[in-house]
C-alpha cells in the first residue's frame, strides 16, 4: 500500500493496527525501543503504537501510554504529534462508548491538522467524525463527513481516501435501505482499493456488496461476494476483518433458513473476537446475530415437544435455545447501548422482545419492543431520510459550484496562457525576423566584402603593373639624359655636332614624354585614391581646345584643327576632361608619326542634353586588341602600349563620360557611305557628356 507513512507520521488508522501482530510480545518489542530511541519523535511513535494496541485490550493502559505520548509531544511543541494523540484519545473513547468525548477529540485533532494544512489527515479525521456520527445514528452529519473524505481523496487523487469515504457512504445508504446508492459507493470503494492493490482494505467493501445483495434477496450473488471477501481476509491474515466477513457468511445462511450453518459461522467469528479482545461494532453484532439465530431455532420447536427432533438436529432444546438467544441478545443490546450504537441496539431489542414473549416474559418483551420502536422512529423516519437527501443535494450543489468556479478559473488561465503564448510567438517571430535580417545583412555584407576584396586584389595587381610601367617610362628618358651627361663629362669632344643635336633632340622628346606621362599618371593616381571624387563644374569647350592647341603647338608632323565651339559648355571635372582629351590627342599624334600628311580634328556638337566631343585622324586606325583596354578593365597593358586607354577609361568613368570608337572609311569612297574593310583608314573617338 502507498499508505501515508511519510505524511501521517504517528497516525496509524485502526484498520491497519488491527491487521498487525497482536500480543504482549508486540508491546514488549515496542517498549524495548524506548531506552535507546534516537529521538523524541521515535519515543512518541512508540507510545502511540502501544496505546493503540491496548485500545481493545485494556483501555486504562491505552490511556496511560496516550498520556505519556501527549506529554512528550506537548513538551516538543509538535503540532502534528499533538493532533495524532488527540486522534488516539478519540479512538480510545470510541472503544469505551464515550462518543461525545470521542467527537471532541476528533474535532481538536481536525483543528490542528487544518492549522498545518495536512490534507490527508484532515480527510481521515473527517472519516473518524463520520464514524462517530454514524454510531450516534446521526446519518446526516455522517454523510457530510464521509463525503468530505471522498472529495478530498478525489482532489488529492488518493485512492485510499476515495475507498474509505466511499465504503462508509455505502454503509450509510445500506442503513437507510437505499441499496442502489449503497452498491454504487461500495463498488467505487472496491475500484479505488483495487487501483492501489490494497489487499488488506478490499475485503470490507466486497463483503458489504454481498450484504447488500443479501438484503435484496439476491443470495447467489451475495454468496459469491462473501466467499471472495473471506478468501481475501484469510489471505492477508486480518483476523478482525475475517470476523466481520464470518458475520456476513452467517447472515447468508440465515437468509437461506439454515440456522445451524449460520450459527457455525457466527461461533467461528466469536472465537476470533474473543481472542483479539475486540469490542467493536462488528464484535457486538456477532453476539446479536447469534442470539437471533438461536431465537429462530427455538421458534422452530413446537411447545411441549421436548422429546421431538427439531430442524437443528437436536432433541427438545427449545428452552436452551431461548436462554442462549436471550443471553446473547441482552449482551448485544447492553453493549450497543453503552457505545450508543442505536441501529444495532434497536434491531437486537426487537429480537429480544420476541424472545421474551416466546419465553412468557411479556413485561420485558413490551419494554424492549417499545424501546425498539422509539429508536427506529428516530433513526429511520422520513424526515431523517429527507435531511440526508438534502445534505447530499447540498454537497452535490457545492461540488457543482466548485466545478463551475474551477472551470471559470481554468478558462481565465487558458486565456492568459493563450495571451502569453501569442506574445511569446510574436516575440519569437520578431527574434526570428531579426536573426533572418541579420543573416541577410551578414550575407550581403560578406558578398560585398568578397567583391571589394576581389576588386582590391585586382586593383593591387593593376597598380603593381601600373607602377612597373611607370617605373619603366620614367626611368627610360631619365636614363638617356644621365647617359648623355655622363658621356659629355667623360669625353667632351667624342661626338660630332650632328650626333649631339640628334641626342639632344631624343633627350628633349624623352623629357616631354616624361612630363606628359607624369601629369597623366599623377592625375589618374589621384582618381584612384579612396573617397576622392571629381569636382563637376561647367567647362567651356573653347577653353579645352585652347589647352590642346597650346600643348601641341610645336608639332610640325601633322595638322591639328579645331572646329568652332562657340559658347558651348560641358559639365565635367576640367582636369579629368583635359587629361582624357590630351591622351586621345597624344594617341592620335603617335598614330601619325609615319604619315607625311597627318590630319587631326576636334569637333563639338550638341545633341539634346548631351554634348559630343570627337577627335578624328587619318592614321591607320586601331585593332580590337588595342581598343580592349578602353572597355575591359582586365585588359593587359604593356610598357608603352595600352596605358593611355586605361587612363582614359578610368577617368571617363569617374566623370560619367561615355567614350566610343568608330573606324575610318575607305579613301576611295569617303563620301559614298560604303566601307571597305581592306582599305579602311583613320579613327574617331567620341566623348559624350552632359551639357553644362
Amino acid at each position: 500500500m502507498l499508505r501515508l507513512l511519510p505524511i501521517l507520521l504517528l497516525l496509524i488508522p485502526s484498520a491497519f493496527v488491527q491487521a498487525q501482530k497482536r500480543g504482549q510480545a508486540l508491546v514488549d518489542s515496542e517498549l524495548s525501543v524506548l531506552p535507546r530511541a534516537p529521538s523524541d519523535t521515535v519515543r512518541a511513535r512508540v507510545y502511540n503504537n502501544v496505546s493503540t494496541f491496548y485500545m481493545d485490550v485494556n483501555t486504562d493502559s491505552a490511556i496511560k501510554y496516550a498520556d505519556l505520548g501527549m506529554q512528550l509531544v506537548c513538551s516538543m511543541n509538535w503540532t502534528r504529534g499533538i493532533a495524532v494523540f488527540n486522534t488516539c484519545y478519540a479512538n480510545i473513547f470510541s472503544t469505551k462508548g464515550e462518543l461525545d468525548s470521542c467527537m471532541n477529540r476528533h474535532r481538536a485533532a481536525l483543528a490542528l491538522f487544518e492549522t498545518i494544512h495536512d490534507s490527508v489527515n484532515i480527510a481521515i479525521t473527517n472519516n473518524g467524525l463520520g464514524t462517530v456520527a454514524k454510531a450516534k445514528s446521526d446519518f446526516v452529519a455522517a454523510t457530510r463527513y464521509f463525503m468530505h473524505t471522498l472529495q478530498m481523496g478525489k482532489y488529492l487523487r488518493n485512492n485510499y481516501l476515495i475507498g474509505l469515504g466511499s465504503e462508509n457512504l455505502a454503509l450509510v445508504y445500506e442503513y437507510q435501505e437505499d441499496y442502489s446508492k449503497g452498491l454504487e459507493y461500495a463498488r467505487q470503494a472496491v475500484a479505488a482499493y483495487t487501483l492501489d492493490d490494497d489487499q488488506d482494505a478490499l475485503p470490507a467493501p466486497i463483503g458489504l456488496i454481498g450484504d447488500i445483495f443479501s438484503r435484496l434477496k439476491k443470495y447467489d450473488s451475495a454468496f459469491i461476494y462473501y466467499t471472495r471477501s473471506l478468501y481475501l481476509t484469510r489471505k492477508t491474515g486480518n483476523k478482525t476483518k475475517e470476523g466481520t466477513i464470518l458475520n456476513y457468511m452467517a447472515e447468508y445462511y440465515s437468509s437461506q433458513g439454515d440456522y445451524p450453518r449460520a450459527i457455525q459461522y457466527a461461533l467461528e467469528g466469536k472465537k476470533l473476537w474473543d481472542s483479539t479482545g475486540e469490542s467493536s461494532e462488528d464484535a457486538i453484532n456477532n453476539k446479536g446475530i447469534l442470539g437471533f439465530y438461536y431465537l429462530q431455532l427455538a421458534k422452530q420447536e413446537p411447545v411441549g415437544q421436548g422429546g421431538r427432533v427439531g430442524q437443528a438436529g437436536q432433541v427438545g432444546h427449545r428452552d436452551k435455545w431461548l436462554r442462549l438467544a436471550i443471553g446473547y441478545l441482552s449482551e448485544a443490546v447492553r453493549k450497543s447501548g453503552t457505545r450508543s450504537i442505536k441501529t444495532s441496539q434497536s434491531e437486537f431489542q426487537a429480537s429480544l422482545a420476541e424472545a421474551y414473549a416466546l419465553a412468557g416474559n411479556y413485561k420485558d418483551a413490551f419494554l424492549n419492543y417499545k424501546s425498539y420502536q422509539e429508536i427506529k422512529d428516530s433513526i429511520f423516519s422520513q424526515e431523517n431520510k429527507n435531511k440526508i437527501a438534502a445534505a447530499m443535494s447540498k454537497l452535490e450543489l457545492d461540488k457543482k459550484n466548485a466545478e463551475i468556479n474551477l472551470n471559470q478559473l481554468t478558462i481565465v488561465n487558458q486565456h492568459r496562457q493563450e495571451l502569453y503564448m501569442t506574445i511569446g510567438l510574436i516575440l519569437l517571430l520578431i527574434i526570428g525576423g531579426l536573426l533572418y535580417r541579420q543573416s541577410l545583412v551578414r550575407k550581403r555584407s560578406n558578398t560585398t566584402l568578397l567583391v571589394l576584396n576581389n576588386e582590391l586584389d585586382e586593383a593591387n595587381k593593376v597598380k603593381a603593373k601600373f607602377f612597373g610601367i611607370l617605373s619603366h617610362d620614367l626611368r627610360s628618358p631619365i636614363s638617356n639624359l644621365v647617359n648623355f651627361l655622363a658621356l659629355q663629362r667623360r669625353r667632351p669632344g667624342s661626338m660630332s655636332e650632328e650626333q649631339i643635336n640628334d641626342r639632344e633632340k631624343k633627350i628633349a622628346d624623352s623629357a616631354n614624354s616624361l612630363l606628359e606621362t607624369m601629369e597623366a599618371m599623377l592625375l589618374w593616381s589621384k582618381g584612384q585614391m579612396e573617397h576622392f571624387k571629381p569636382s563637376m563644374v561647367r567647362v567651356r569647350v573653347d577653353g579645352l581646345f585652347a589647352y590642346l592647341r597650346k600643348n601641341f603647338a610645336d608639332t610640325d608632323q601633322f595638322a591639328l584643327h579645331f572646329a568652332p565651339a562657340g559658347d558651348l559648355e560641358v559639365l565635367a571635372d576640367e582636369q579629368y576632361l583635359r587629361t582624357i582629351m590630351y591622351n586621345l590627342t597624344a594617341n592620335a599624334v603617335k598614330a601619325l608619326r609615319q604619315e607625311t600628311d597627318g590630319q587631326i580634328q576636334w569637333k563639338a556638337l550638341r545633341r539634346g542634353n548631351d554634348l559630343l566631343l570627337s577627335i578624328s585622324d587619318n592614321g591607320p586606325g586601331a585593332s580590337n586588341e588595342q581598343l580592349r583596354a578602353l572597355y575591359d578593365e582586365s585588359a593587359p597593358s604593356g610598357a608603352r602600349t595600352g596605358l593611355g586607354l586605361h587612363i582614359i577609361r578610368d577617368l571617363a568613368k569617374a566623370i560619367g563620360c561615355v567614350v566610343t570608337y568608330h573606324a575610318g572609311r575607305s579613301e576611295g569612297d569617303a563620301g559614298s557611305g560604303k566601307e571597305d574593310a581592306g582599305s579602311a583608314r583613320g579613327a574617331e573617338f567620341t566623348l559624350c557628356l552632359p551639357v553644362g
